[in-house]
């Protein structure tokens, strides 16, 4: 069984039930961020790092983009596989992150996506 956390940060409070239900339902421990400065308290309260970050990118104050940008530049997160879910265009920072799905989502392909990433980082 693959084990891991999951940080999921969407401003819409549907998406984030709906996803941290079914990473829940998977065996992660999943935390929640319903903007990208909240994200940014759970990334540095202390706790463990997360083995999986999913982002969505149109949120309101600061943009996905921006926190891509910052994820990918502070040390202690680099590794950390990134998911983008959302329904923004194909744009020029989908080479920030290691998967881009569009939305509508299944839930069920991003725990797919996710187990496939946890799997890739863990040792054998």
């Amino acid at each position: 069984m693959v084990t891991g956390s999951v940080l999921v940060v969407d401003d819409s409070p549907e998406t984030l039930h709906m996803l941290a239900r079914a990473l829940d339902a998977e065996g992660l421990h999943v935390r929640t961020a319903n903007s990208v400065f909240r994200a940014l308290e759970v990334l540095h309260d202390g706790s463990e790092r997360p083995s999986v970050i999913i982002t969505d990118l149109m949120m309101p104050q600061t943009t996905g983009w921006d926190f891509l940008k910052h994820l990918r530049g502070e040390a202690a997160l680099q590794g950390v596989p990134i998911v983008v879910v959302t329904g923004a265009e194909p744009g020029d920072g989908d080479d920030l992150a290691d998967v881009v799905l569009r939305k509508p989502i299944d839930p069920g392909e991003v725990a797919t996506v996710v187990r496939g990433l946890l799997a890739r980082s863990q040792p054998h």
